[in-house]
C-alpha cells in the first residue's frame, strides 16, 4: 500500500460550458483585450491583460458564480474538519504571456487563504501553455540540480513530479483545478502562438476560519 506522505493534493474537473454565459464572457474579455492588450494593476514586471480584483468593467459573471459555489461546496464537504469558508473571484487573466511567480498564502480579518483555483474559459494547447506551479519540497531542487534521480525518470509523468522543480497539470478548455493557496505558481510563454482564440482563465481564492 502507497501512503502519499506531504503530498499536495490538486482537485481538477469539467465546468459544463453550457451551465453559464461563456460566450458572453468570452466576447468582453476580448473586447477589452483589444483595447488595451497590457491592463496591469498588479505588478511592473508581468505582461498580462487582467482585472485583479477590479471587475467593474469587465463581463458579467453571476452565472459563473452559481457554478463556483456548486463546485466548490462539494469539494469543502470532503475535508473533514471543523471551520468555515467562503471564496471570491479575484481575477480574469486574458492572453497572459508572463505572470510572476506567486501564491495565495495571506491572512486577513481573520481568514487565511486555503486554496486558489483556476478555471480555463477559453483555452487550447496548441497554442497555450499551462500555469507552472513550483514544487514547495527543497529536494525537488536537490534532485534535479545534482542530475540524481530525476534524469532517469519520465518528466511527463506527475507522479514522479516530487523530484523535479516544477510541473504543470494536463489542462484542457473547461477544466478547473484547485490547489492548496501556499503552492507558488507561475506563467511563461503563456501565448505559444498568436491566434484569434485568446487564452482566458478565471483565477477564485478560497479561504477559511478556523471555528
Amino acid at each position: 500500500m502507497i501512503h502519499n506522505l506531504f503530498s499536495t493534493p490538486i482537485f481538477k474537473t469539467k465546468v459544463d460550458p453550457q451551465s453559464y454565459d461563456k460566450e458572453s464572457i468570452i466576447k468582453t474579455c476580448k473586447e477589452n483585450y483589444e483595447k488595451n492588450p497590457y491592463h496591469n494593476y498588479w505588478d511592473s514586471v508581468s505582461d498580462l491583460h487582467h482585472y485583479h480584483r477590479d471587475l467593474t468593467n469587465g463581463p458579467d459573471l453571476k452565472s459563473l458564480g452559481v457554478v463556483y459555489g456548486k463546485i466548490i461546496n462539494e469539494y469543502m464537504t470532503s475535508i473533514s474538519g471543523d471551520f468555515r469558508y467562503r471564496w471570491n473571484i479575484i481575477n480574469l487573466a486574458v492572453n497572459s504571456k508572463y505572470m510572476k511567480a506567486h501564491d495565495h498564502f495571506y491572512r486577513h480579518d481573520g481568514w487565511q487563504g486555503m486554496f486558489g483555483g483556476i478555471h480555463h474559459i477559453s483555452y487550447d494547447e496548441e497554442l497555450h501553455s499551462p500555469t507552472k506551479f513550483l514544487n514547495p519540497l527543497i529536494f525537488g531542487q536537490y534532485s534535479h540540480n545534482t542530475h540524481d534521480m530525476s534524469v532517469k525518470l519520465d518528466r511527463s509523468d506527475i507522479n514522479n513530479s516530487a523530484y523535479y522543480p516544477d510541473a504543470t497539470m494536463d489542462v484542457k478548455e473547461d477544466d478547473i483545478i484547485i490547489f492548496p493557496s501556499y503552492l507558488k505558481h507561475i506563467v511563461e510563454n503563456g501565448v505559444k502562438k498568436e491566434s484569434d482564440k485568446p487564452r482566458i482563465v478565471c483565477v477564485i481564492d478560497i479561504k477559511w476560519k478556523i471555528l
